[in-house]
């Protein structure tokens, strides 16, 4: 049977922009004593945008921590310009993102999954959106994107996302879980179109 650990203590040994990391001391239930080290991270979000039922937008970057270019979902953190309690924050957020990343505006935004990213060692959770009946921003409607952000983005098919998936190509967790929730729409819908078609502002 599964034992709930009893908080000792804590100590906090590093605080970043990002991210924060506190040592703590742990009873278990025999009595013995453990060191967890966790991870403290904003609330992030990540959007499955899709321009209509079988296209998707995704980005591809370099990420420092895998030393490659990764093929992504657009996402980001919750930040001090998005208000409101977490719910709120995180749609904004969410909203936000699509501008900088790939310059369009939801129509339809809902969210169908809030996860953990790495439970072993860390509290940030990822909220994760389906973006729908998009809107291409005008350039006086674009955010200027996060500083050294470099992004290409790549229209993708679900079968072309899905052959990525098969040869081992899609590696980033949110965008696997989005591909999977794509995948189950797809099924449960039977490939129904809810879509208009994207739109462009002038």
């Amino acid at each position: 049977m599964a034992e709930k650990e009893r908080f000792l203590s804590k100590q906090d040994v590093y605080q970043g922009k990002i991210f924060s990391v506190e040592k703590r001391q742990v009873e278990l239930a025999d009595g013995s004593q453990a060191q967890r080290d966790i991870v403290h991270h904003a609330l992030a979000v990540g959007i499955l945008p899709l321009v209509d039922a079988d296209h998707a937008i995704l980005v591809r970057q370099w990420r420092a921590a895998a030393d490659d270019f990764v093929l992504e979902i657009p996402a980001g953190k919750v930040d001090s310009r998005d208000h409101g309690n977490e719910e709120e924050a995180a749609r904004q957020a969410a909203i936000r993102e699509l501008n900088e990343e790939i310059r369009f505006h939801p129509g339809s935004l809902t969210k169908f999954a809030t996860v953990y990213e790495a439970i072993g060692f860390t509290d940030a959770r990822i909220a994760l959106y389906l973006a729908t009946d998009m809107t291409a921003l005008a350039n006086a409607e674009q955010l200027p994107q996060d500083h050294g952000e470099s992004l290409d983005l790549l229209t993708v098919s679900y079968d072309e996302m899905t052959a990525l998936y098969q040869r081992g190509e899609l590696n980033d967790q949110k965008t696997l879980t989005a591909y999977f929730y794509w995948t189950n729409w797809r099924l449960t819908n039977g490939k129904q179109s809810f879509f208009h078609p994207v739109t462009a502002k002038s």
